[in-house]
């Protein structure tokens, strides 16, 4: 097919990223975090993780629309 054409491209710097949620009002990433944690595993992992985030994603004293 002569539409396709191959090419290489070279990564100078690659970001890591996190997720986990952060779009969601605060109501909503409690109720994530508590579901994840009763699942248990990898997936209370992730809920640790969530929870660690928290006073980053809703500083005290901080109004959110819902």
């Amino acid at each position: 097919m002569p539409a396709i054409v191959g090419f290489d491209m070279k990564a100078d710097n690659i970001d890591n990223v996190f997720k986990l949620s952060q779009n969601r009002n605060e109501k909503s990433y409690f109720n994530i975090i508590a579901k994840l944690t009763e699942k248990g595993g990898q997936s209370a992992l992730i809920a640790l993780e969530m929870s660690n985030r928290l006073s980053t994603l809703f500083p005290e004293g901080m109004e959110w629309d819902d």
